[in-house]
C-alpha cells in the first residue's frame, strides 16, 4: 500500500476512516463527527481513490473491514495515539495540566499519599490523578502518562527508572509474638497464621513473598493462611493480632515506631525486587513525568 502525500484530503479521510472502523458505520461516525452520513461516504471513497485500495465491504446493513482495511487501522489507531500523547505534552511544557499515575495500593496508601502535599504544592497547576492497581499497565490503551511498578524494573518497550530497593522481614504484633513464643525462634512460625499479600508484584503468586524470605532463612512455613487482595491489609490484620505478614521496610516504619507491630524475628532479607517509574520510552522527556520522577527521588534521599 503506498501513500504518495500525505494531504490535508488524506490526513482528513485517515481521521474519518479510524472513526468508521471503530464503529463500524458511517451514521455513528458521521454522529461523532457531525458530518451528514454521506460526507462520511465521500471521505472514504476519497481516501481509497487516494490510497488505491478498497478498504471497507459495503453490504446492506453492515460494514466490513478488508485485509488492508484492518492493516490501516491498526497503524492510524498507534500513531494517532502518539500524536495525541506528543500534543498533550505540546501543552503541558510549563508543567500544568493533568499528570494520570498508577500506582500500586500499598505503596500509595503508606509511602505516597502521606508525601503527596509536597508534590502539589511545588506544582499547583498540575492535576494530579492517582489510580492503584496491582497489575501492569497497557500503554498503548491507557492515558497514564507514568506508573510505579515493584518489579524486576525491565519491560519491553518502555522506560524504567529505579526509585529505591526494599527489605522485608516478618511483623505481628507484640501479644501475637509472645503467646507464640516467636521472639528469634522462627522454627515457630510453623504453628503460626501467616497473612499473605496475594498480589505482592505483578504476576506473583500468593505465598511468592514470603518462600523467598523463608528459603533464604531455612525456615519451613505452615500451610495454611489468610490472603488478602492488599498489603495493608495483611499489616492491619497483623496489628490485631491475627497472625504473622511479610512487612517491607517502606511500608512499616510507622507501626513499628509507635509498636503496634513488632519484628520478633529480626532477619531482615533484601527483597529480589525494587520500585521504578515506568513510562513509554517516547515520553521519557516529559517536563510532568520528569518532575514527578526527580520529587520521588528527593523525598527518597531525604
Amino acid at each position: 500500500m503506498q501513500l504518495p502525500k500525505l494531504t490535508g484530503s488524506v490526513l482528513s479521510g485517515l481521521h474519518c476512516f479510524l472513526i468508521a472502523a471503530d464503529q463500524m458505520s458511517f451514521t455513528r461516525a458521521a454522529e461523532i463527527l457531525y458530518l451528514t452520513q454521506s460526507a462520511v461516504s465521500h471521505k472514504i471513497k476519497n481516501l481509497e481513490a487516494s490510497l488505491g485500495v478498497q478498504l471497507f465491504i459495503r453490504q446492506p446493513r453492515k460494514l466490513l473491514l478488508t485485509e488492508e482495511g484492518k492493516r490501516l487501522k491498526a497503524v492510524v489507531a498507534h500513531n494517532f495515539g502518539d500524536i495525541v500523547h506528543e500534543i498533550r505534552d505540546l501543552k503541558t511544557l510549563e508543567l500544568s495540566g493533568d499528570l494520570n499515575v498508577s500506582v500500586p495500593p500499598t505503596f500509595a496508601q503508606t509511602w505516597l499519599l502521606p508525601r503527596l502535599k509536597h508534590f502539589i504544592d511545588k506544582y499547583p497547576a498540575l492535576r494530579f490523578h492517582l489510580r492503584t492497581r496491582n497489575d501492569l499497565v497497557d500503554f498503548q490503551t491507557e492515558s497514564f502518562d507514568c506508573a510505579i511498578y515493584f518489579g524486576h524494573g525491565k519491560y519491553a518497550g518502555l522506560h524504567s527508572e529505579k526509585l529505591m530497593d526494599e527489605t522485608i522481614l516478618p511483623v505481628c504484633s507484640h501479644e501475637y509474638a509472645t503467646v507464640h513464643n516467636l521472639y528469634e525462634q522462627p522454627d515457630n512460625l510453623i504453628s503460626c497464621m501467616l497473612l499473605h499479600d496475594a498480589a505482592p508484584w505483578a504476576r506473583a503468586g500468593r505465598n511468592d513473598e514470603w518462600q523467598y524470605w523463608a528459603q533464604r532463612q531455612g525456615v519451613t512455613l505452615p500451610e495454611s493462611g489468610c490472603t488478602f487482595d492488599r498489603a495493608d491489609l495483611a499489616l492491619q490484620a497483623a496489628e490485631r493480632g491475627l497472625g504473622v505478614a511479610m512487612g517491607r521496610m517502606s511500608f512499616i516504619a510507622e507501626q513499628l515506631a509507635t509498636n503496634r507491630l513488632v519484628t520478633p524475628i529480626n532477619r531482615p532479607v533484601r527483597s529480589p525486587l525494587s520500585y521504578y517509574v515506568v513510562c513509554r520510552q517516547e515520553v521519557v522527556s516529559s517536563p510532568r513525568i520528569k518532575a514527578f520522577q526527580q520529587w520521588i527521588t528527593s523525598e527518597i534521599s531525604d
